[in-house]
């Protein structure tokens, strides 16, 4: 017999062998119940989490080389009070994991996982907690034997991908955020890092992020710190975060080194704070989370040419969230147009139904804060601001609040009350130069002089804070001492005061310099409307005026009558005045005209006075002989001050004299 025919069937019979082993394993895998399989890993994984997880599809598994799953409509229970009954819903959910380690030693060991069709709906129930926390509500696993191994590890050795996911998020009671993922990536790398990668879309912008990281799977399992170094990029400003996060009993904890950066023109930065988007910025800080916490230490920063530091805290866990922070700026410009507003806004309404300052019964704090520099209009710059503002019980406090201008200083304090929208304002000014104010709208412009001083107190309901002045009652007192403006006079005023100017005098155009005594202005303002009488006044060398009337802050309109008088030096030639000028209409453009029957008039209403017939008569003499030689001195004394003259001027008058109402009327 041929020697080989024994290895022939030696060879036959393994042959043999293999094809029963082979047809035994497809008997066996053709036996196999896998939504037997399914049910069972289901149940053992809502037993550990409380939660109820079931795949409504299809479901295929493989055994070898690794052990394969593919699940179809995959769902897991939200929790009891939340707002729909699924946590998470996926389209699709892959994974693999190595045979052998778990045969082995009943280590995990996933190869890969992707979840394809994502849509996890996070939110904060009423009793605070998130219904992602897991309850663990089944029965506890019994106690390993001594010496075995506590529970299988589980270690990634592939790519965790999630692609085309929408994730949204809702605070109690706020607007729900909703993030969708086009593909986010977690891959494994030497040393026990996570390289993350990833697109999203947030509130209509891109944004990219690159991350490295310790192993999440440990923090998630024992409470492992986590060290994250993470960059997020997206509508022209990045974000980035260097530090430690952690898992406690009291809350999450973390350590950043954090940052935010910007360009100019940020498409995200003008969706955030349209002012802040006009020039390139930075802002840096060490975050320290813990206890629900967050302190803010070693803020810095700049906008533009505005540097700043400080330090801020925010507790959000206290019965009212509450701030404090200390700031520093070495400039703040407000001298810049403010950034027009987004098409898509809403206007305000002029009155809305919910009170205005709502948000200080929300929220408690307390901010401190000091600025170098403070650069205004027309190159006009103060310096040293400083002041604090306090938030308790639904109260505004803003005091102090000073800053200095022009060699003197203003201070002012704020009080406003969410319940009733009442706000009362008080705002003072000592030793200001308003020629070093002119000299800054005219660079060219030779002035001197002009101490000011001001007191301004008003208070009433404000329906909505920029409308407060047209509900306001209170009162404004305005004092100008001596100044000298030399070249063409007072036209830093505006348009209008040059036409009332050139009206009452048209002389001054030629005068080498304007020699102003006095401006004293005396308001009694009630519910938006502020009364003159005879309690403006101004006194030059060539000239004294004074004026009576109102001004409607509700509607932007004036209503005042002027009314000049000439000083007869020697020395300098006459100037033919206007008798009276009627100044009038909405306050950025009024009219000005001449105005002798109407304006007396309206002067008669104005003072409460009551005449009748003979205007045509009676008004030019009147105005001739009603002249106040010291307007100034009558508008500090409220405008009812009569002269020695007047006074036995009246005494000589008999009692039906039909000119008595309007004698001395602008005095």
């Amino acid at each position: 017999m041929d020697a080989s025919h024994p290895l022939r069937w030696v060879a036959i019979a393994a042959a043999a062998v293999v094809a029963l082993l082979v047809a035994a394993a497809i008997v066996a895998y053709a036996a196999i119940d896998t939504q037997a399989i399914v049910r069972y890993a289901a149940d053992e994984v809502s037993r550990l989490t409380g939660r109820t997880i079931a795949a409504r599809g299809r479901v295929t598994i493989a055994f070898w080389p690794r052990l394969a799953v593919v699940a179809h409509d995959v769902t897991i229970s939200n929790a009891p009070g939340a707002a729909r009954p699924e946590l998470a819903r996926a389209r699709v959910v892959k994974g693999a994991v190595a045979t052998w380690p778990l045969i082995r030693s009943r280590q995990l060991v996933a190869e890969s996982i992707e979840v394809e069709g994502l849509d996890l709906a996070l939110e904060t129930l009423p009793d605070g907690r998130g219904n992602w926390q897991f309850d663990g509500a089944g029965a506890a696993a019994p106690a390993a034997p001594v010496g075995a191994t506590a529970s299988a590890p589980f270690r990634l050795s592939g790519k965790v991908a999630v692609v085309d996911a929408n994730i949204a998020w809702r605070a109690n009671g706020a607007r729900s955020v909703a993030v969708a993922i086009s593909r986010l990536d977690v891959i494994p790398q030497e040393g026990g890092r996570y390289a993350w990668s990833g697109t999203f879309d947030l509130d209509a912008t891109r944004w990219t992020l690159g991350a490295t990281s310790g192993d999440p799977f440990m923090t998630l399992r024992d409470r492992v710190p986590l060290d994250v170094d993470a960059k997020l990029a997206g509508g022209g400003v990045s974000v980035t975060a260097k530090g430690r996060v952690e898992r406690r009993d009291s809350g999450g904890a973390a350590v950043l080194d954090a940052g935010i950066a910007w360009e100019a023109g940020s498409e995200r930065m003008a969706r955030w704070a349209p002012e802040l988007a006009r020039e390139s910025g930075r802002i840096a800080s060490r975050v320290d989370l813990r206890d629900k916490r967050y302190t803010f230490s070693g803020i810095a920063g700049a906008i533009g040419a505005t540097k700043f530091d400080g330090h801020a805290t925010i507790d959000p866990g206290a019965r009212v969230p509450r701030v404090g922070a200390r700031l520093h700026a070495d400039l703040v410009d407000l001298s810049r147009e403010r950034p027009a507003r987004r098409e898509a806004a809403v206007a305000t309404p002029a009155e809305p139904s919910a009170a205005p300052f709502a948000a200080l019964a929300r929220v408690d704090g307390d901010v401190d804060f000091v600025v170098d520099r403070v650069r205004l209009r027309d190159g006009v710059e103060a310096t040293n601001a400083r002041g604090r503002a306090i938030v308790a019980d639904g109260k505004l406090v803003i005091d102090p609040l000073d800053v200095a201008l022009a060699g003197g200083r203003i201070g002012g304090r704020l009080r406003a009350d969410a319940a009733t929208s009442h706000v009362h304002l008080v705002v003072d000014g000592r030793g200001i130069e308003v020629a070093r104010l002119l000299g800054a709208f005219d660079p060219g412009r030779n002035a001197s002089g002009g101490v000011t001083s001001f007191a301004i107190d008003l208070q009433g309901s404000a329906p909505i804070p920029q409308r407060f002045l047209a509900r306001a009652s209170g009162s404004v007192r305005i004092d100008v001492g001596p100044m000298r403006v030399k070249g063409v006079a007072l036209d830093a005023g505006g348009e209008v005061l040059e036409r009332v100017l050139d009206t009452l005098n048209p002389f001054r155009r030629v005068d080498p310099s304007t020699e102003v005594q006095c401006v004293v202005a005396r308001l009694a303002v009630q519910n938006g409307v502020a009364h003159a009488e005879r309690t403006i006044a101004a006194e030059t060398s060539r000239l004294a005026l004074s004026a009576s009337g109102t001004i409607d802050f509700a509607h932007e309109t004036l209503d005042l009558l002027v009314k000049p008088r000439a000083r007869k030096l020697s020395a300098l030639p006459s100037v033919e005045l206007a008798e009276v000028v009627r100044v009038s209409g909405p306050i950025r453009s009024p009219s000005v005209r001449l105005d002798t029957i109407g304006a007396a008039k309206t002067a008669l209403t104005i003072g409460g006075a009551i005449a009748t017939g003979g205007w045509s008569l009676l008004a030019t003499p009147l105005l001739n002989a009603g002249d106040d030689p010291n307007p100034c001195a009558t508008a500090r004394a409220g405008g009812k001050v009569a002269t020695r003259g007047n006074a036995s001027s009246a005494a000589g008058s008999p009692a039906t004299d039909p000119l008595a109402p309007l004698r001395g009327l602008f005095r």
